[in-house]
């Protein structure tokens, strides 16, 4: 299957880590975290091209996957989907909120923002949270486990690229017991989440445990246990359904989802459901859970805990966007509009919110401060100056948005501020930038960012 360059995959890696949570990492996370996001973007590749073999030297054979569309699969299942025309993307960015390595696992948790390809939600904007367990193999690091799970949106919508029944790892011959220690673990969060019974979980949840959580943000175990004390874990019934259930080493890894009914809130008394993974790993004779994420299928979880997840804008879920290789044009009109709005008063073209910085570097917000700055500085030190200015470059990002590109030049001014780079001419130049949207038949400028130009550059 021939894949078209727009499909490629780009995969942008944003990294945040607060102190605390570094705290609990070994000393070399920082290269292995590198040495994973390096490998994140061959396997990137790898998917958008259909190369099957590096695809399957970064995940393990073990490899399952609590998948977008609902389902947990196997290794051989995704692979399975890519040939039959899954995972196709226009565009892809993963984006690490939370790094971590405990006990040789590393533990990638965030978000990422999808435009599908094909099929019923090609060409939208969807976002998903993600949660990617790592183990060592030799001098790589191989995906393990995986969720990755649609926020405000039932993915099971875009099911259908696997048709094979999904198999679980083969299990060990102490896999039963595991399982059995696993569920009684279970069993026992359950309760002490329930009785607020902060001393057992201590002894279940491992000091470095990490949630990527129902409301769409990264929780350490302190912070769940706060969020249990403002009451936000109180259910009127929970039950877990698990789905699968595996070991790779000295990890027990199980995946399913739960339907529950929340006490308070504004989802309070409504049946609702959110898939989970566990991880487990064993700690001398214990087993204790060092990660989990839960997330809601078809509400955005933030919103259930007052915190709108900042990712996912609800009106891109049902609006186009337009690829980066779609070129769009402006009409002549706009053209004129755009070109007489750079050679006239900026003051009177600019929006309420308006950001601009100014060629001293200052970064102002809003229509009055813009307007008060450019009448200071029409006053004083460029009073009775000459101002020309040309468009270098203009692009249409959408119909209604725009970028210019000018050029300016500053001449017959009375004095010269110190600093600025006049050159031996006399002559001031300087880079412009205008963001302009079009709004009811109006263009304005949104961004306005004022370079001076250093005449030895």
């Amino acid at each position: 299957m021939s894949i078209p360059a727009a499909a490629l995959v780009a995969i942008v890696i944003a990294h945040q880590a607060a102190a605390a949570q570094a705290a609990a990492t070994s000393p070399d996370v920082s290269a292995i975290e590198s040495k994973i996001h390096a490998e994140d973007s061959i396997i990137g590749r790898a998917i958008a091209t259909r190369d099957f073999a590096t695809v399957q030297k970064y995940w393990s054979p073990s490899l399952v996957v609590n998948g977008p569309a609902n389902k947990i699969v196997n290794r051989n299942q995704v692979v399975e989907s890519m040939h039959n025309g899954g995972l196709n993307y226009t565009s892809l960015k993963g984006k690490t909120e939370f790094f971590t390595v405990t006990n040789g696992v590393a533990i990638d948790m965030g978000h990422d923002e999808v435009v599908t390809a094909d099929g019923p939600m090609a060409g939208k904007h969807l976002v998903r949270r993600s949660t990617n367990i790592f183990q060592r193999s030799g001098d790589d690091w191989v995906l393990i486990a995986r969720q990755a799970t649609y926020v405000g949106f039932d993915g099971a919508i875009l099911a259908g690229t696997v048709t094979s029944p999904f198999t679980p790892p083969s299990p060990a011959p102490d896999d039963a017991a595991i399982h059995t220690q696993i569920e009684a673990n279970g069993r026992a969060v359950g309760n002490a989440i329930a009785t607020n019974d902060f001393a057992a979980l201590e002894k279940l949840w491992s000091p470095a445990m990490v949630v990527n959580s129902p409301g769409n943000n990264i929780l350490t175990r302190d912070q769940v246990f706060a969020a249990m004390r403002e009451d936000k874990l109180k259910y009127s019934s929970a039950k877990a359904v698990p789905e699968a259930f595996y070991t790779v080493r000295d990890l027990a890894i199980e995946m399913g989802h739960d339907d529950i009914v929340m006490a308070n809130g504004p989802m309070a008394g409504k049946p609702i459901s959110r898939r989970f993974t566990n991880v487990w790993q064993k700690n001398g004779d214990q087993w204790l859970q060092i990660a989990r994420q839960a997330t809601y299928v078809g509400i955005d979880g933030g919103a259930v805990y007052g915190h709108p997840d900042p990712t996912l804008d609800p009106i891109s879920l049902a609006a186009p966007t337009f690829p980066q290789n779609t070129a769009v044009t402006g009409s002549p009109e706009d053209i004129k509009a755009i070109e007489a709005l750079v050679h006239s008063n900026p003051s009177d073209h600019v929006t309420e919110d308006v950001s601009f910085t100014n060629i001293f570097g200052t970064v102002r917000f809003g229509r009055d401060e813009f307007i008060q700055r450019h009448k200071e500085t029409g006053q004083t030190f460029f009073k009775g100056a000459t101002s020309t200015s040309s468009i270098t470059k203009l692009r249409f990002v959408r119909p209604d948005v725009a970028v210019v590109d000018i050029s300016g030049e500053l001449s017959g001014f009375q004095k010269v501020y110190p600093g600025l780079p006049v050159g031996k001419d006399g002559v001031l130049r300087n880079k412009l930038l205008l963001v302009l949207i079009k709004e009811d038949g109006t263009w304005w400028i949104t961004e306005f960012h004022n370079v001076a130009q250093t005449p030895e550059v």
